[in-house]
């Protein structure tokens, strides 16, 4: 099983109503900057900055933490904004914009590398403690997958040290070292999916083997429908919530539980055989379901 699954992380810095304008311009200016180099509107352009780059509810947030890259984005934006008004001082319009359009960029990257406030330390807080879990599942699976396979030692002792760099990515985010800590929790999630996706690329081996009975049969299959809807569950939690993605993936899922109901009433009438290709059915509309997402699985 290959997994690809992207995640798309959005700075927003968060500087008041009254920044608003400033934001847009700093975005333009990217671009094509169109500012006028009259002595007032330098002037005006100059105030503005000043206020975004030392007492704007951005830059206090700066002064009041302990993020040192966005500290030193600060001072990089302080340095340009003494450049330009030196500049204004001495009749140079020209470079007094380009020196704030520096300062501006600078002090917008300083902004993003603090967040958004409390609420913003909050949602990272709540989104990390999500991955958390979210490794702490898939590693139940792996376990169990391994387990059903024989006890396959050398899994779960890898199992085990990811375990152990997911727990210490969270005394790490306790500590107050979010980056480092999710970039360290982000490399268990992926050491786990790949985990688990050997244990699946095996599954052919596994169901060549004989089975005792039809009923055998269809008490691994069901085991093998609850793996996939935990791994819908797990690998496209973010996915889900896109409308797109989530309309074609309930499609997917009701038609799956369709065919797991009538499965379960075969096999309480003792049908089993019938049962085992209902949900065979069933589990293939879950991969469609993972695959509508943008996740690849085989099957």
């Amino acid at each position: 099983m290959r997994l690809h699954v992207d995640y798309l992380r959005i700075p927003v810095a968060v500087i008041g109503l009254a920044m608003f304008w400033f934001a847009a311009a700093a975005l333009a200016e990217t671009k094509t900057p169109a500012f006028s180099s009259t002595p007032a509107a330098v002037k005006s352009r100059l105030d503005n900055v000043r206020r975004l780059v030392s007492t704007s509810s951005g830059a206090q947030r700066i002064a009041d933490g302990n993020n040192a890259s966005a500290k030193s984005g600060q001072a990089t934006a302080r340095a340009h904004l003494d450049k330009a008004e030196a500049a204004y001082e001495a009749g140079d319009m020209a470079t007094a914009q380009r020196e704030l359009q520096l300062a501006t960029e600078a002090m917008f990257g300083a902004i993003r590398e603090m967040g958004t406030g409390k609420a913003g330390i909050e949602k990272k807080h709540r989104e990390f403690d999500s991955k958390a879990e979210s490794v702490d599942t898939l590693l139940n699976a792996v376990e169990r997958v391994a387990k059903e396979k024989g006890g396959l030692k050398k899994v779960e002792a890898r199992a085990a040290e990811i375990r152990q760099k997911a727990a210490q990515a969270q005394r790490l985010e306790r500590s107050g070292k979010a980056d480092p800590a999710r970039d360290m929790l982000d490399a268990a999630y992926e050491e786990a999916k790949v985990e688990l996706e050997k244990l699946r690329e095996g599954e052919t081996l596994v169901r060549s083997l004989n089975f005792a009975s039809a009923e055998e049969e269809y008490h691994y299959e069901l085991d093998r429908n609850d793996t996939h809807q935990m791994l819908l569950k797990v690998l496209l939690e973010d996915k889900a919530k896109q409308a797109g993605a989530k309309k074609m993936i309930d499609g997917f899922v009701d038609k799956s539980s369709e065919f797991r109901a009538k499965a379960e009433r075969e096999a309480a009438g003792g049908n089993h055989k019938s049962a085992v290709k209902n949900l065979e059915e069933a589990t293939r509309y879950l991969q469609r379901a993972i695959r509508s997402a943008g996740v690849y699985i085989p099957g």
